[in-house]
């Protein structure tokens, strides 16, 4: 998949975070339906947050030859319920401006951007690359634990 495709899947999951939370009840947003796990709100608002690393980072290997990152830890910086605190549709408008700003930014990288091999200590290798796959599927990831609180049974929910 070349980079371009990327891109556009980026593109578009603002409209797909959208249509999963209209679908879901409101009763259901807010429930924290695994103990200790985040609610379908905390997850869309989780999404939104994320954005603002994100861009710095795609920054930081733009203007940095071999940046550095530290390790972005979601709850363990704020309280835990932060996200829950957070009005949704703010959020949601928030995801979609932000999204677009990144991918403008990202159509200005050139070849030689794509390329600056970052360093993580959670990650084996990083660079603009691997963190645009990782972008996408953090997202999907997220979208996939909202339909999953939405729409699976007690009887099957993965509680752990």
């Amino acid at each position: 998949m070349d980079i371009t495709q990327k891109l556009n899947i980026l593109a578009v999951a603002p409209n797909l975070l959208e249509e999963l939370i209209a679908e879901v009840p409101k009763s259901m947003l807010s429930v924290r339906r695994i103990t200790g796990k985040w609610s379908i709100h905390e997850h869309a608002c989780h999404l939104a947050e994320a954005q603002r690393m994100i861009i710095g980072r795609f920054k930081r290997f733009k203007s940095e030859k071999k940046p550095t990152f530290a390790p972005y830890l979601p709850g363990t910086t704020v309280p835990d319920d932060n996200l829950a605190k957070m009005d949704l549709q703010e959020q949601l408008a928030d995801f979609r401006q932000n999204r677009k700003v990144l991918i403008e930014f990202l159509q200005s990288y050139t070849s030689e951007d794509w390329t600056n091999e970052g360093s993580h200590p959670e990650y084996r290798s990083i660079n603009p690359l691997l963190w645009l796959r990782h972008v996408m599927m953090h997202d999907h990831f997220h979208m996939y634990r909202i339909e999953e609180l939405w729409l699976t049974t007690d009887a099957y929910l993965r509680t752990g």
